[in-house]
């Protein structure tokens, strides 16, 4: 990583960042993005990268998190370009899917949140179908941590002085907004063979959403149809 380079620098933003945004909406963004309770006198997205780096997500959830914190016509502007810069990762070689399926969760609940407007609607299916379609990668992602760059687990713990939790443990997986969400589009639109199918799928993978009991209901609907 080169030196003396801040976030935006780290991601290749900067451009987009000064000509996609006024600096009214960058000043907003910049002023209300203070991950961990940032508190000194720059900005976070323009103080200088300090040591490595380790983080297990990347610039797609950056990128997500900026849309959540803009306001106004910025929170589009940024949105678009976080689906953007989620579909070109997606034709990268090595993808980093958790990086990937939390920025698709964002996306999906911004367009869903606008669901009045067809063209919202339809791009929150569509990015619940693109989320649903790298679930399997997901859950793996999820269910086994990644563990520390540079130092052995064993050599962390020590300095430390105790056990780090869930890695070379499978873990419970969150909740998938994909998955969920789709599946009470089709119950919505009518498909109840589709939202059945859908939940099945997503219990199988391991996704924490109550899929059983949303089975039950929609198979006791489906029942009643007939």
């Amino acid at each position: 990583m080169k030196t003396n380079m801040d976030i935006l620098d780290k991601y290749d933003l900067k451009e987009w960042w000064n000509t996609s945004l006024t600096p009214e909406q960058r000043n907003q963004i910049a002023r209300d993005y203070q991950p961990m309770g940032f508190t000194l006198g720059v900005p976070y997205l323009y103080a200088k990268i300090v040591g490595n780096d380790n983080c297990e997500t990347g610039k797609c959830s950056f990128l997500d998190v900026l849309a959540c914190v803009a306001t106004d016509g910025a929170k589009a502007i940024v949105a678009n370009k976080t689906e953007e810069t989620v579909k070109e990762a997606l034709n990268q070689p090595r993808k980093n899917f958790k990086d990937i399926h939390l920025a698709l969760t964002g996306l999906i609940k911004h367009h869903y949140r606008q669901r009045d407007d067809q063209a919202h609607y339809q791009k929150a299916k569509e990015l619940c179908w693109l989320q649903i379609s790298i679930s399997t990668h997901g859950a793996k992602t999820f269910s086994k941590p990644v563990q520390p760059k540079g130092v052995s687990l064993k050599k962390l713990e020590g300095i430390l002085g105790r056990k780090l939790a869930g890695y070379g443990t499978p873990q419970t997986l969150p909740s998938h907004v994909g998955y969920k969400q789709m599946a009470i589009i089709l119950e919505k639109e009518g498909d109840l063979e589709g939202a059945i199918k859908l939940s099945q799928k997503a219990l199988k993978q391991g996704w924490t959403d109550n899929y059983d009991k949303r089975i039950v209901k929609l198979a006791a609907k489906l029942a009643r149809r007939k």
